[in-house]
């Protein structure tokens, strides 16, 4: 497939820590007839291009030093100003677990190592097509997340309705169900829209972490574990789900398991300094050595800034040594890229509780129950805040 003469225009960002790798590729593109491409050694490199510079595709490799592939696209995404960047992996590896991570970061368009010039690009003129020429589909899927994101609930299930019309039995467009059925509060529809998407799609690892998610709000351990350790067989490397296996088998009484899991997982990825670090960091949390984990948290941040869940374990390292106040930065500045998130406006409201600033620790937890209304452990909190402090909810 030849790319249009009027996608040659895009700015090209191409990321791989092999310098020859780079250069093939870049070679490539500027035969297929693309102007403007830049490079970068690794993730955390092509981050400062990406915040410095207008990008419309990046093409990078899985694994790198500093700042993996993956972590670099999970941190771009988790901001919206950049949506329109298109990415296309690169991976030497073939393997099931390897394209399900890719798959379950957002994006299915990856290539295997080696590949000809031709490979390249059609994947290109594939993503770009999405970007310049999208399909109805396309389109009205996009116009869903708009709305998701908009909270405009009723606008969003139209947009679905119409791209349920065009692709019926679609596993993403069923997960959509399942995320409008969440947020209008009718979880009993939404587990049977999520239970539908393994249903159909065995391997669809968002479905079982949706499902593993539902049952952890509502307080039911077996089954979150059940269906987060279903996600994590198809999918072991992804770091969240690691640290929420772990915390999940701690608060079960199962702390043997829950170390061998993170001492697992920590050697299945040592090449990853970021990530290695942010599991052995976790580990000392585990373990009540917080000071330990500080210490490797505050580097592993340091080398990967922009990473949500990083800045999570290294604020609860703060919290368990009595400093609060550098919590609640931490947890302001995650809320400014992901507004949503019920769980860091919990914690934050536990920090403010901590600081002994009651005001705040209330309007944080009670935000907190407003986008996530079935946790048990958010609706404890506030019932005791009530009973104790005579809060009103």
């Amino acid at each position: 497939m030849t790319v249009p003469f009027a996608y040659l225009k895009v700015n090209c960002l191409v990321v791989d820590d092999e310098a020859s790798m780079r250069q093939t590729i870049k070679n490539m593109m500027t035969r297929i007839g693309f102007k403007s491409v830049v490079s970068a050694e690794n993730g955390k490199k092509a981050y400062e291009i990406l915040s410095a510079s207008r990008m419309d595709l990046v093409i990078c490799d899985v694994n790198m030093p500093e700042m993996t592939g993956l972590e670099l696209f999970k941190t771009i995404r988790a901001d919206r100003k950049y949506d329109q960047v298109q990415f296309i992996f690169v991976t030497a590896e073939a393997r099931r677990d390897m394209v399900a991570r890719v798959a379950e970061g957002g994006t299915n368009e990856y290539i295997i190592k080696p590949f000809v010039m031709g490979t390249l690009e059609d994947k290109i003129a594939k993503v770009l097509a999405k970007k310049f020429d999208p399909s109805v589909l396309d389109i009205h899927l996009k116009d869903f997340k708009k709305f998701m994101e908009q909270k405009d609930i009723e606008n969003a299930e139209v947009e679905l309705k119409k791209a349920d019309a065009i692709s019926p039995d679609n596993v993403g467009i069923i997960f959509g169900f399942g995320q409008i059925a969440m947020a209008r509060g009718d979880v009993d529809s939404a587990l049977k829209f999520f239970m539908e998407t393994i249903d159909k799609k065995p391997l669809f690892v968002k479905g079982y972490n949706a499902i593993g998610g539902i049952y952890e709000s509502l307080g039911d351990i077996g089954n979150a574990i059940k269906y987060y350790e279903l996600a994590h067989n198809i999918s072991p490397a992804n770091t969240e789900r690691l640290i929420s296996l772990s915390k999940l088998y701690n608060k079960a009484g199962e702390t043997d398991k829950a170390e061998i899991l993170l001492k697992d997982a920590q050697s299945d990825v040592r090449e990853d300094a970021s990530t290695s670090g942010h599991l052995l960091g976790e580990m000392y949390l585990s373990k009540n050595e917080n000071q330990k984990a500080l210490d490797v948290l505050l580097k592993v941040s340091k080398k990967n800034p922009s990473d949500i869940s990083i800045k999570q374990s290294l604020a609860e390292a703060y919290r368990r040594l009595n400093q609060p106040e550098e919590a609640v930065n931490i947890y302001r500045s995650i809320i400014s890229t992901s507004p949503d998130n019920a769980m860091i406006y919990y914690n934050m409201g536990k920090a403010y509780l901590e600081m002994g600033n009651k005001h705040n620790a209330v309007n944080a937890i009670k935000k907190a129950w407003e986008l996530d209304p079935f946790s048990k452990e958010i609706i404890s909190d506030l019932k005791a805040l009530a009973e104790k402090d005579k809060v009103a909810l």
